[in-house]
């Protein structure tokens, strides 16, 4: 495994343009933020997702990079989609107790604007808890804080079988 890995990277690096480069870069330092526990998923450390709480919100930062763009060269509404859920799915998971966890089962989301700039925030807050499921609302905002997508969110809760938690 370690050598065909090896020699497709070594193809991929002595072809690549400084785009592909840079996007090597990301997806290599992404793998290296999962291992250090910097990010608790290769997504949101090759996304480069960075969050935290303010005022009982959570908010989650990502660069805008050219691994993103769609063919458009703006940022691929499933990236967004991706953001926001993982801003909303984190603030469920931070405010149970640790027996417990949440995932998705619906999530609703209207694009109002294009993904443009330097990064983008997404900010997720309760909307209603129950005993069953939490319902959370969002919104991801580029530079300038302009709104580019609005979301909603339920999801259910279940009693973990051990006591892990990889947010």
């Amino acid at each position: 495994m370690k050598k065909n890995l090896q020699l497709l990277f070594n193809e991929c690096l002595d072809n690549a343009t400084d785009e592909e480069l840079q996007a090597i870069k990301q997806l290599l330092d992404g793998v290296r933020r999962k291992q250090t526990k910097d990010n608790g998923s290769f997504i949101g450390g090759i996304y480069g997702m960075k969050r935290e709480m303010r005022d009982g919100k959570l908010e989650v930062t990502m660069p805008i990079t050219p691994v993103i763009y769609n063919s458009l060269g703006i940022v691929h509404g499933g990236v967004t989609a991706t953001l926001i859920d993982s801003a909303m799915g984190t603030l469920a998971n931070i405010v149970l107790p640790d027996e417990y966890g949440a995932v998705t089962t619906n999530l609703t989301i209207h694009y109002l604007a294009p993904g443009k700039g330097e990064q983008l925030t997404a900010k997720a807050t309760i909307v209603h808890r129950g005993s069953k499921t939490l319902v959370i609302e969002g919104s991801v905002l580029n530079d300038d804080g302009k709104a580019i997508a609005h979301c909603t969110g339920s999801f259910f809760i279940f009693k973990r079988k051990n006591n892990s938690t990889n947010n």
